[in-house]
């Protein structure tokens, strides 16, 4: 198992609990129609499957950061992950608890838009939670154009930020080639574990990974998620 640090000392605690958040993570629980999102939890000691130390650092307040160029990288290695990949974990201005790394992104951290992640079923692995954040901080760079992303800024401007945010326990790749990548998230909130399917597509004019909203059904796809015996455990 990969090494996992924490370099930010993310908040604890929820207000508003499971909340609608535009649009983006629609589930059934016990009948009532919620939404999936996450406020970081307190990760000051290691996970139980991580076999090196966690730390924790004080957050940086530095200008935006540029780690790398992942997005540039030429001749990347495109075998589906088996095993969580080394993962530094980071407060997303939007408060999102976010994967990054030297190697696979972001490697541009400014605003709410945390981007440049390298064209591999690793790096779309990364740029999942990363470019989600952003569409949920109403960032329309985080997604492909279309209604669907139109519609989830849209809902994003009129919803509240003080709501608890899920956090990425795992994953599994279910699709991926040089331009598309489909990615089953593991997630948790409230006690709660949640699979979120996200649709990447790689955009040539960016030059990145994006989120496509613009699939049938609602997008990312979720559900409730009873076995995580087939993820890859990230965290």
């Amino acid at each position: 198992m990969a090494r996992n640090t924490n370099t930010d000392a993310p908040q604890t605690g929820f207000s508003l609990g499971w909340w609608v958040a535009g649009g983006l993570l629609v589930v059934l629980l016990v009948g009532i129609i919620v939404g999936v999102v996450i406020w970081p939890r307190d990760t000051t000691t290691a996970p139980q499957t991580t076999t090196t130390p966690t730390t924790t650092e004080q957050a940086p307040t530095s200008a935006p950061t540029q780690a790398g160029t992942a997005c540039t990288a030429s001749n990347a290695n495109q075998e589906v992950p088996t095993e969580a990949p080394e993962t530094v974990w980071k407060t997303h201005p939007d408060g999102w608890l976010v994967p990054t790394s030297e190697r696979y992104g972001p490697s541009e951290r400014e605003g709410s838009m945390w981007s440049c992640f390298e064209r591999s079923p690793v790096g779309a692995v990364f740029a999942g939670p990363n470019v989600f954040a952003a569409v949920s901080a109403g960032d329309e760079d985080g997604a492909v154009p279309g209604p669907g992303r139109d519609a989830a800024i849209a809902s994003v401007s009129e919803g509240s930020p003080d709501y608890e945010r899920a956090i990425f326990e795992g994953f599994r790749v279910l699709a991926a080639d040089k331009n598309t990548a489909t990615v089953d998230y593991w997630t948790s909130a409230a006690g709660t574990n949640t699979s979120v399917v996200m649709e990447m597509v790689w955009d040539e004019e960016a030059g990145d990974w994006r989120l496509n909203l613009e699939g049938p059904g609602n997008q990312p796809r979720v559900s409730v998620l009873e076995d995580t015996s087939g993820y890859v455990r990230w965290r």
